[in-house]
Formats: structure tokens, C-alpha cells, sequence
């Protein structure tokens, strides 16, 4: 196969663009649809990263990063990574915690840091929970992401930080993780 994928049996994401852009010219996608898209996609890959069970019983955390292509501007590009350790608050994730029992947690959910500056600078247009979250991250009080000091100064993941627990609900859709 030309232009195969190293991650799954399949070409690269940009042969599949390419492909998508010669074939369906003229078709775009409105931007409602999109949304509904790329919500239940997503919740359809957490489910499929909690049902592989990557680290063999063990807790883990899966932090979702979509962001755009400049080569391919009509491309939203998913990666889920899974890590045993929790990840450090980046701009653009969305992270989740999975324990043992295959509970699921809700760490964090941070915007690109363009539209952190946005946000702030319309404050009185968002939920003060979006807005107390940016400010959180911009004066790097890790505490709210489950982080504190060491003896020694350093950041490390505090095990005494409860993350908001996702509960399912189910509807004629996939699976819906719910805060």
C-alpha cells in the first residue's frame, strides 16, 4: 500500500485528505454537523481506549489533543495517548483518569491558549468555571490540576486530588460520558 500508516492498516492521514479533497470537491460540511461529529467520534474513542485496557489493569490517564493542519486546513486531527503517570497541564488537551476498576475521571479540559486570551478578554460571555480554569493554568497554580510541591520545590501529582467522577448515560447515540 502507498503512503501506509505506521499506526493502523491504512494509508497516512494526508493521502486519505487528499483523496477526500479530489473526490468530494464541493461537498462541505456544515459547521453543526461537524460539532455532532467530532463529539460522538471522540466519545466513541474514549470507549475504544477503555476497552483496550492499554495498561494491563492498571490506572492510567488518556489526554485527547484535536488540533488543525496548516497543510491541510479542513483536517482536524485527533491523537489520544494514554500514560500511566499524569500528564502535565498542556494547552489544547482534554484529559481523563481511568482507575482500576475502569472508573472514569475527569482531569482537565484546556483550550488552545489563543482562545484562553480570547476568553478572557470576553470574560462576561463564558461560565466563570471556563474562566476561573484559564486563569488557573496562566498563573500556573498546578494545584488545580492535581499537582503539588515536593520537599525539594519540584511539581509532582498529588495522590490526594479527587477528580470529578464521569457517570454514563445512555441514549440511542454511543455511549455518553457525562461530568
Amino acid at each position: 500500500m502507498e503512503h501506509k500508516s505506521q499506526y493502523g492498516d491504512r494509508q497516512t492521514v494526508g493521502a486519505i485528505y487528499r483523496k477526500a479533497q479530489i473526490e468530494n470537491c464541493g461537498t462541505p460540511i456544515e459547521c453543526g454537523d461537524m460539532s455532532r461529529e467530532l463529539m460522538s467520534s471522540l466519545i466513541c474513542d474514549l470507549n475504544d481506549t477503555i476497552q483496550s485496557k492499554p495498561h494491563d489493569g492498571r490506572e492510567y490517564y488518556i489526554c485527547v489533543h484535536e488540533s488543525k493542519d496548516l497543510q491541510m486546513p479542513n483536517c482536524i486531527r485527533r491523537r489520544i495517548l494514554t500514560s500511566l503517570y499524569r500528564p502535565w497541564p498542556e494547552d489544547d488537551t482534554v484529559v481523563f483518569r481511568v482507575s482500576i476498576s475502569q472508573e472514569v475521571f475527569f482531569c482537565w479540559c484546556l483550550d488552545h491558549w489563543t482562545v484562553m486570551d480570547n476568553k478572557l478578554a470576553n470574560e462576561n460571555l463564558y461560565p466563570i468555571e471556563d474562566i476561573q480554569v484559564i486563569r488557573h493554568w496562566k498563573n500556573f497554580n498546578m494545584e488545580h490540576f492535581g499537582f503539588m510541591k515536593d520537599p525539594m520545590g519540584n511539581w509532582t501529582a498529588n495522590p490526594f486530588y479527587k477528580d470529578k467522577k464521569l457517570v454514563e448515560r445512555i441514549q440511542s447515540a454511543p455511549k455518553i460520558l457525562v461530568v
